[in-house]
């Protein structure tokens, strides 16, 4: 991680912070972050930055929690340091509390309508930054669908078009890797019922609409204890007609598509 971060403050450096070079003398100055509202990430990555450029800070914040008060960093050390790291402090603020914010709005709609389903994110996610952006989520209140492609067997409409069969795809899943959970994509409900009988963990009903996958839903559960989960077109607006009858919903969005909560610093 620490090579990580100085290739990206070196990425904003370019030469050096020539602006500060030239107007402000290298002394030992005070600043603050402020920001929010909203659930805040990134807590973790910034203390790292921080120590690695030699700032002192305090904080009464932990990754995950809700910004009660807009006082989140207090930062002392050398007035070229702290202004050079100013971008790359809030540009890591500002877009994993996003990530956590918008995770943890869906999380309560969904668990509010039922408490035992999961909000996912999953693989869609900005190279380099997946550990980072997963962690985001679950700070929010969610969890993670697979890291990597090795983390769990996800037979999807593409394997399906090459492979040709459910059945035959499930055995050899099992037969090659059967410690690994097994997961197949539905398109529609023939599909989920036929990957339920066939023994796979858990279907994943993609882009079905709330009323398609209520009454797939019911029809999974008189045959299978399968696993049931949706993804595919879940927004904020419609998150609470597909949580009542699932056991995990996935969305993109949590990672791809969250506004970024803003966040400051200013030297005192």
């Amino acid at each position: 991680m620490q090579d990580k971060l100085a290739e990206w403050l070196e990425e904003d450096l370019g030469k050096g912070d020539f602006t500060s070079l030239a107007v402000v003398n290298n002394e030992i100055c005070s600043a603050t972050i402020t920001g929010g509202p909203g659930v805040i990430s990134g807590l973790y990555i910034c203390k790292k930055l921080l120590k690695q450029n030699s700032i002192n800070y305090t904080t009464e914040y932990n990754d995950g929690d809700a910004i009660v008060s807009p006082l989140i960093f207090s930062l002392e050390g050398n007035s070229h340091d702290i202004l050079a790291t100013e971008r790359l402090l809030l540009n890591i603020l500002s877009h994993l509390s996003g990530i956590s914010t918008h995770t943890n709005k869906i999380v309560r709609i969904a668990k509010k309508v039922n408490p035992n389903v999961e909000i996912l994110a999953t693989r869609k996610t900005l190279p380099g930054l997946r550990d980072l952006e997963k962690k985001a989520v679950v700070h929010g209140g969610g969890a993670t669908h697979r890291m990597r492609l090795d983390d769990a067997i996800l037979i999807k409409d593409n394997h399906l078009k090459l492979s040709k069969n459910i059945k035959k795809s499930i055995e050899m899943s099992r037969n090659k890797y059967p410690n690994l959970m097994l997961e197949v994509e539905a398109d529609n409900e023939q599909q989920a019922i036929e990957i339920a009988n066939n023994g796979a963990d858990r279907v994943m009903l993609d882009n079905f609409s709330p009323d398609e996958a209520t009454a797939t839903i019911r029809k999974l559960r008189e045959i299978s204890d399968i696993e049931i989960e949706i993804s595919g077109g879940v927004t904020i607006e419609n998150v609470a007609s597909y949580a009542k009858d699932a056991d995990f919903i996935s969305l993109g969005s949590l990672t791809m598509s969250s506004l970024p909560v803003d966040f400051s610093l200013h030297v005192l």
